[in-house]
Formats: C-alpha cells, structure tokens, sequence
C-alpha cells in the first residue's frame, strides 16, 4: 500500500519533489522517483512505499524487471501473489525478491494486459516498458486503490491523490460546479470519471490505459478501456443451502487471502454483521502462533448508537483482543480540515469523521497493527439495505407473484414498520422514476452554481425496481465509501482491506437469486445461515443496525454549537448559499424547532474544502 506519481513533461521530478512530500502519509517507509526522456517528454515515475509484503529495501519502488526493460510504479496488495508467482515461475520467470510488485512485472510481461484478471487484489499501477516506448496504467475491479489524471497541452500527471496535482506547475483548482452541486444539495454526486475537480478524472474501476510515447503528447486526448464488469444480469440456480456452503468457503478464502502481510494484521469490529463475520471466520484460519487477533471499536458513552453490547458478544465469541476508542465531541473542530484535506474534497456529516478518528486511534495504539481488515462491501453484495427489501418485493409483484409478494409484503412491514404513505412513494418511484423530481434545497441558489441550465436530477436514485438494479446503483455509490476508506487509513498510514470485495464472492452473490439473500424482510440471509456458530445469535438475529454511525448531529446543537455555528456563519457567505434561510435553518435546529439539515452540513466543510484548496467556484 502505498502512494504513487507519473509525470510526462519538460522536466524531471526527483524524490523529494513536493508532490511525493505532500502525500508522506501514504508511504513513510520509503520513497523514491525514477526519470525517462521519451518523445513525449521527460516521464517520472515516483513514489512512496509503505511497507507490507517484503520488508526489504530490495523491494522499494519504482521497481525494475528484466534489466530495466519494464519498470512500475504500485499502490496495493496482489493476495494471490503466492499463487501466481509459483505459476510463473514454472513458465520460467525469475524472481530477485518477495515482493508482489515483482509478481505484477513478471505477469505483464508474460500475459500483458490479460494479467489484469488473474490477480486477486486492490491496486492501482503503473508500468512503463521502455523498449516498447508504452506506459500501461490500471485499476482494480471496484476501484478500491484511487488513480486520477491531469492532462493539459505540455504536461500529463496521474497520481493517488488529487492534492498532488496542486505540486505541478500548470494546474489551477477549480470546482466541477454540477458535482459540487450534488453533494450540497444531496450529500451526492454521480461516481463517473469526473470528480468534484474540475479538470482531474479518474482512471474507473476495472479499466486500464495504454500509451505509446513515441506518437502520443501530453494534452492529447487518450481511451481508457474496461477490463472488467461485474454483470449484474447474471443469476444461478443453486438450492438455499449449496449457496450458504459455497458463500462460507468464498468468503473464509478471501478472509485467508487478505491476512498474508508481513506485518501485523486487525480487525475493525463495529458490532453488526458483516465486521463480526469478519472477525469469528479469521478465527477458523490458521494463523503464526504469535499472531493474536485484535479489534478495533468506536463506543459511545450514554448514547444509542453505542455498540458496546454487541462488540463484547463478539469479543467473549472470538477471544479476541479489542481496543476501544471513544470519539470525543471536541474532536470535530480540532480535525476537521485535517480530515477534509486528507479526503480532498467535501465530507458528509456521518461516518467519514469518526471513522478517520478511529484511524488515528489505531496509529496510537501501543500494539502496532499496520494492516486492517473492513466490512464494507458487505451491503452491497449480499442486499444489506433496507431499500433493496423494497426492490425485492416490488420484483415479486412485477412478476405476478402474488402470493409471495404478500407474504414477503407483511413480514416487511411487520419489521419495518412503514406507513401506507411511505409505501405508495417508494412503489410510486420504482413505477413511474421519470416522474420524480429532486428540487434544488432552498438553502441553494442553483443558478449562482450551475447557471441557467435545469436543475440536475439526483445523479444515482434509492429505489430501484429490481434486486439487480439495486445491485447495480449501491456499486457505483460504494466508489464513495471506498474513497473515504482509502483516505482516512492511509492519512494514518494504515492498510484497509475488504473481504467482501475479492470478486470471486462479488460475482457469486450478486448472481444469487434474491430469496437467498432477502426473505421476511431480513436482509443478507446468507451469510446469517453462513456464521451460524461461528458468531453469537445476537448478532446475526439484530435488524437494527444501521452502518456505521455517529451522534454528529447531537454534538453539533449541543457540545460544540459554538463551532458548528461560526462554521455556519462563514459557509452562508458563499455565493451559492442563501444566507438568510442557512441561518434561519440552524437557528431553528438549535432552539429544536427543527430537525438537523446536511445540506447545513456539506455547506460548512464545501466552504472549508474551497478555502483549503483556494478552490476557483
């Protein structure tokens, strides 16, 4: 895991160049930066290594292969690494390290860009052949590891993080004003190659790109292509309870893959399902008889969200070791901008801060874990929010399954306990989506933001009118989950791993049919029959838990109102903001005449975020 910078350009960028320094906090282990003249400019390839596979300094990067033929630049893990390298061995490669870098050289050189499939990773990379004169860039399947690019007339950058790019003379911050839109108005934003920066964009999960230095020149437009699409369209056959065997081997597989690191490995422990799985199948796999297993929790003193009950379930279960951080309201204010720099852009008001602070928890911890194993992805896969029960029983009665959508209609609302109102607008949706409108928030005035043009529809819709559909709308809005994963982790210098997300378990659940994964209005009903025994009854029955959350809205109105109203005070200033009705909305919030508004929220850390970046709106 580590932090990567390619530049194609007049000049030659050394080790220590800024945008190396600035990302610091993705790779303190070691850094280094290698220079090419090719026809389109001088190419640099730099970066920062934390290191997790191969201690060694012989496997510092940029690395090269066959006497310097082939060279890379590599953020990630290969888990499979092993496995690949004894295949390539056997073809006849040779290898001077232990590193998983080597194995994605060796591999593009044998198979090209088909090596793509048959890793088993998160990564993004770089590789330069420079007897071919080509630079082959790619990204893993889901896009856990992050790959932006700037490309103007003389000067072609891509890099981990967007922040880099403010290094390279040239480049001007400027806001993509639809997308900042989006995330005020909806805590959104359409998850496409473009971001919330003008003029920077994403290579997208499960592409590559490929160019040839001898005819393309910065500046020049270039394809990325995909290599991979998860097919949502795909459903098998298989009897209730072959899948709950084949999703237990799949997901202890993938549990087995991401505990190979040469340091220390731990485990977030949230007290819901899918972290609790996590934790009780790792105690199924051996381990080195040093290894112990530790959590990490985030608790809360004399609060609802706490999960403290459910997380010493789990610790009794497992034996684990766990320790515990209590975010404090103060906290907020003292690292807000660290946390929306380390994020590059604007942050939403519920995870994304406790979830850094558990972070620099860890990072403070006295027993060093360098890796941590994560749940997210679990959701996505296996059906784990609420709206694709909605999705399940509309398919059911689209389908004239009448019957069992009236059974699986009444357990739903037995559970949920939903009004006939509510019913109406999700089945109205789901029936009629052209007819949906999503006004501009009244706090926003569209046109100083994105001009006489319509107000924009919400980029990604709630309700989807299939399971598949559902599949195929939380995947792309995972991008976001992913990046504040990435960020919060590696600001601590921490590897973040995810299970849910080996694809062989991706494609296995989202091509299960929907009665494996929803019935009664329970949701992921596969892995509850998979972790049975393995994880207490408590955990796996509970229904209420609702990700991971904070009392950010609490603390706002109450312990630290004093910051959350200065904060509002400057962000109404911005030109896009009506500045009367945002200070009417949180005066109204703190004499509880109202509930709390995000929009008041994304205002306050847009308004940091541009500030920060001397962002041009």
């Amino acid at each position: 895991m580590c932090g990567i910078l390619i530049h194609i350009g007049r000049e030659k960028l050394g080790s220590e160049h800024p945008a190396l320094e600035i990302i610091r906090h993705r790779g303190p282990d070691g850094h280094g930066a290698m220079s090419f003249e090719t026809p389109a400019g001088f190419l640099t390839l730099g970066h920062r290594r934390l290191a997790i596979i191969d201690l060694d300094e012989r496997s510092n990067q940029p690395m090269q292969y066959e006497n310097g033929n082939s060279w890379i630049v590599f953020n990630g893990e290969i888990y499979n690494y092993l496995e690949l390298k004894k295949e390539l061995s056997s073809l006849g490669c040779e290898f001077r390290t232990e590193s998983d870098t080597e194995v994605i050289l060796a591999a593009f050189r044998k198979w090209g860009r088909q090596c793509l499939s048959r890793f088993n990773g998160m990564f993004s990379f770089c590789i330069y052949d420079k007897k071919e004169g080509r630079l082959f860039l790619a990204r893993d399947r889901f896009g856990i590891k992050p790959l932006y690019f700037w490309n103007n007339s003389d000067t072609f950058c891509a890099a981990s993080e967007i922040k880099q790019f403010t290094c390279i003379p040239g480049f001007t911050p400027a806001a993509n004003r639809e997308k900042l839109y989006h995330f005020i108005n909806s805590s959104d934003f359409d998850y496409d190659r473009e971001t919330m920066w003008k003029n920077v964009f994403e290579i997208e999960p499960g592409h590559f790109a490929e160019l040839n230095l001898g005819s393309w020149k910065p500046g020049s437009p270039f394809k990325t292509e995909k290599w991979y699409d998860l097919d949502f369209d795909r459903t098998i056959e298989i009897s209730y309870e072959d899948a709950v065997c084949e999703f237990r081997n799949l997901l202890k597989d993938s549990i087995r893959l991401r505990m190979r690191a040469d340091v220390p490995v731990g485990f977030l422990l949230s007290g819901g399902l899918d972290s609790s799985s996590l934790v009780g199948l790792s105690t199924q796999i051996p381990r080195d008889a040093n290894a112990t297993l530790k959590t990490f929790s985030s608790c809360y003193e004399n609060s609802p969200i706490d999960e403290r009950k459910f997380i010493n379930g789990m610790l009794d279960f497992s034996r684990a070791s766990s320790s515990l951080h209590f975010p404090k309201p103060q906290e907020v204010p003292e690292n807000l901008d660290r946390i929306i720099w380390h994020n590059d852009i604007p942050v939403r008001h519920g995870s994304p801060v406790p979830h850094w602070l558990l972070y620099k928890h860890i990072r403070e911890d006295n027993d060093f874990r360098k890796v941590i194993i994560e749940g997210q992805g679990g959701d996505e896969i296996l059906g784990g929010y609420i709206d694709f029960c909605w999705s399940f029983i509309f398919e059911l009665l689209m389908a004239g399954k009448i019957s069992s959508f009236s059974n699986e209609f009444s357990a739903f609302r037995a559970k949920d306990k939903f009004s006939l109102k509510i019913f109406m607008r999700k089945f109205g949706r789901m029936m009629f989506p052209e007819t949906v409108s999503y006004p501009a928030n009244p706090a926003i005035i569209p046109e100083s933001l994105i001009g006489s043009a319509p107000v924009p529809p919400i980029p990604i819709r709630r309700e989807q009118p299939s399971v598949k559909d559902m599949h195929r709308a939380r995947m792309r809005i995972l991008r976001y989950i992913l990046h504040n994963v990435d960020r919060n982790s590696m600001s601590h210098s921490r590897e973040t791993r995810v299970p849910f997300l080996d694809y062989r378990l991706a494609e296995f659940c989202v091509s299960l049919p929907s009665r494996h994964k929803l019935s009664s209005g329970t949701t992921k009903r596969v892995l509850r029959s998979a972790v049975g025994g393995i994880v207490p009854d408590m955990i796996i029955n509970r229904v209420d838990k609702q990700g991971y959350s904070s009392p950010m809205p609490s603390w706002l109105g109450k312990e630290i109102s004093g910051f959350f109203k200065e904060s509002v005070d400057e962000a109404s200033k911005l030109p896009f903001a009506n500045r009367k009705l945002v200070l009417l909305k949180a005066e109204d919030f703190h004499a509880g005449k109202s509930q709390f508004d995000p929009v008041l929220w994304n205002l306050i850390t847009a308004d940091k975020w541009i500030k920060m970046f001397k962002i041009s709106v």
